[in-house]
């Protein structure tokens, strides 16, 4: 291996790992941010809002929990067999499905939404 090569690579790599510590510095102050402005938000609540607040989030969450365990279901047995989908659409479809089921959190939307 050429030597400029090494040390080009070298400092790719030097490259790559700060610029993920730097997101991963701006993620971790992005979130102590929203955290301190939805404690701040808490406070200023007065508690009625927080018991609506809970019954909203309970008759919610019973609404998404069944939704999720179905969709959760559906995302596992999704036959996307070559028999009806061939190429690069099965593809684009198996990695639509992937991404679904890494991302398959639907109770954490509505913590979002109702909390």
């Amino acid at each position: 291996m050429d030597p400029a090569d090494f040390v080009q690579e070298l400092f790719d790599g030097i490259d790559r790992e700060i610029r993920s510590g730097v997101h991963e510095v701006q993620n971790w102050i992005e979130a102590q941010v929203h955290g301190a402005a939805v404690q701040l938000l808490d406070c200023l609540m007065p508690p009625i809002v927080h018991a609506d607040h809970a019954a909203v989030k309970v008759s919610e969450s019973a609404i998404v929990l069944p939704a999720h365990t179905g969709i959760g279901l559906t995302l596992r047995t999704a036959d996307v067999g070559n028999t009806v989908l061939a190429g690069a659409v099965a593809d684009t479809v198996q990695r639509g499905i992937g991404e679904l089921r890494a991302e398959n959190d639907y109770a954490n939307g509505v913590d979002s939404i109702a909390w």
